[in-house]
């Protein structure tokens, strides 16, 4: 489980640099230039409009990536399909450097590379889940898992400060490409797609991962369902739940580097570690709600799945409501609400994130795969 969660948060991670990157090469100043007369301050890499883009460009190579992906999971299992997206992603970050110098139709290209990769992660929580978790702890293993949405950014921004600070903003990408690089060759040394596969396994282990499983053949797995599940109301709600959810995510860890950068005025070396807080505290929260959700024994699983993501959505958004209300005067203030927003999002992994693989069983990759679409 670890290892795939590292290997989840490097895609994302690889993704997210760029929205460090920017603000480290307009802070860069290698591009100033002098005149006889005066100083022209730092130019920058791009226009709004570009780096919009080049943050939609991801968007765009997920969804174009999602079924063949989920097809691509149901004939051959993740270890092949997540390592060879993890490497496409490794290889199309180390050469973003390359791409942004070379012109911006080429950097966009390694973006959409960086976005097909990423169409991966959520099938890939959803079989592993539906393998691999004990029944009792299904909660914990997809709160831990879908956590790398928060790890990514409180692990990428603080180094991205520090590696902009020592060595410059292509030493971001040449870093984290590297780092996923190494770990999917990991993942496809050790991972298997079923317990019953892993040499590591022992049969009382085995015994306990299978309760609450349904056997299905493997001509069923790949037979997905698709009229059936379509029609059932509560994948939609978890769906609907889903849209909600990233779009918070995205508001809050996209742009909270810029947001704290030019809007609070914080500077650029301390960014890194203050919008790392955020994630860290969601972090922590989907953790605890995961666990609170599995030990919850006072209510059933679906009365449980509409209180944690009731808490998760209402908090959050009467948090953001505020914070849209209120000035820049006192920056700390805004950076506590905003914290707060996160933190309160978290009990998502009691509600929809742990809801979508208990409702559908072996076909939970085509499930959570829609979370990203």
């Amino acid at each position: 489980m670890i290892l795939i969660l590292l290997c989840l948060t490097s895609i994302w991670s690889n993704i997210l640099a760029f929205n460090f990157a920017v603000i480290c090469m307009d802070d860069d100043g290698s591009d100033t230039s002098t005149t006889t007369n005066t100083t022209v301050a730092p130019k920058s890499h791009f226009t709004n409009t570009q780096t919009s883009m080049a943050i939609s460009v991801v968007a765009i190579a997920a969804l174009l990536g999602n079924f063949p992906v989920v097809k691509l999971v149901g004939l051959v299992g993740i270890r092949t399909v997540f390592a060879s997206l993890g490497v496409l992603s490794a290889i199309a970050t180390l050469l973003v450097p390359l791409t942004i110098n070379m012109g911006y139709g080429y950097f966009l290209a390694a973006r959409f590379f960086q976005g097909l990769a990423f169409a991966a992660n959520f099938p890939v929580i959803g079989a592993f889940c539906a393998k691999w978790t004990y029944f009792k702890q299904n909660g914990l293993f997809v709160s831990t898992l879908v956590a790398y949405v928060q790890l990514s950014p409180a692990i990428t921004n603080p180094a991205s400060a520090a590696l902009c600070d020592g060595l410059g903003w292509p030493s971001i990408f040449y870093a984290h490409g590297a780092v996923s690089l190494i770990l999917f060759v990991i993942y496809a040394i050790f991972y298997r797609n079923s317990p019953q596969k892993h040499p590591f396994v022992g049969i009382v282990e085995l015994n306990k991962i299978s309760i609450g499983k349904m056997n299905a053949d493997k001509r069923a797995q790949k037979s997905i369902p698709y009229v059936a599940i379509l029609k059932t109301p509560a994948i939609w709600a978890a769906w609907i739940a889903a849209i909600g959810n990233f779009t918070c995510v995205n508001t809050l860890f996209l742009y909270s580097p810029v947001y704290l950068s030019k809007v609070l005025g914080f500077p650029v070396n301390s960014t890194g570690l203050t919008s790392a807080l955020p994630p860290i505290l969601q972090f922590a929260t989907k953790l605890i709600f995961g666990i609170i959700s599995d030990r919850m024994k006072c209510i059933s699983e679906v009365w449980k799945f509409r209180l944690f993501n009731s808490v998760a959505f209402i908090g959050c958004a009467t948090f953001l409501i505020v914070l849209a209300f209120m000035t820049d005067s006192n920056r700390e203030i805004n950076f506590i609400i905003l914290s707060a927003s996160a933190a309160t999002l978290g009990a998502t992994t009691g509600g929809f994130y742990k809801a979508a693989p208990v409702l559908s069983k072996q076909y939970s990759h085509f499930v959570t795969d829609r979370f990203i679409n």
